[in-house]
């Protein structure tokens, strides 16, 4: 059809040659008309549903955002009550185990004095009976080791000693050995 128009155009045919590129008039008619039709049809019949689905679900969306700021700010009121309702309870509590802590330490230190007290019992009364059983050695001891100093006393010098003064001198002896 180009090869056409363009024979036509080099023959210089007086005919006029239409552009195929303009429309016609009727399909400009045909055209206005359908546009209108569809703006219309889409206007007034499709938009409106659509909206109202994306106003209803702006709204819930909207609905459920407030109900969570509402439960967000009674979670939070409820946490600042729940910890001004334990702050006394805590407190009580650090008394009670300040006041445990206490009376155990007291305890410990009873214990300890008591501790003290009966060792201290013990020891004096070991010490009482290491002097009674010393005191008692030493007068068992006293005429057995008169009788051997004697024995010693005669051997040494070569004569014999009376009981009387070697027993004077043992019994000073004994009685402070220093």
């Amino acid at each position: 059809m180009l090869y056409a128009f363009i024979l036509a155009a080099e023959e210089g045919g007086e005919e006029a040659v239409s552009n195929p590129i303009l429309p016609v008039s009727y399909e400009l008619f045909w055209g206005a008309i359908s546009f209108v039709a569809l703006y219309v049809l889409i206007t007034y019949v499709l938009l409106p549903p659509v909206q109202r689905i994306r106003n209803d679900r702006a709204a819930t969306i909207q609905a459920d955002n407030d109900a969570a700021d509402t439960a967000r700010a009674k979670a939070v009121s409820a946490s600042a009550e729940l910890a001004d309702q334990l702050a006394p309870v805590r407190a009580e509590a650090s008394e009670i185990i300040d006041g445990a802590r206490s009376e155990a330490e007291a305890e410990r230190e009873r214990l300890v004095a008591r501790a003290e007290r009966e060792v201290n019992a013990m020891k004096e009364i070991a010490e009482s009976e290491i002097t009674s059983e010393r005191d008692e050695a030493m007068v068992s001891l006293r005429p057995q080791v008169a009788e051997l100093a004697l024995s010693a006393a005669s051997q040494v010098t070569g004569r014999q000693i009376s009981d009387g003064s070697a027993q004077t001198v043992v019994d000073q002896y004994l009685t402070n050995p220093n």
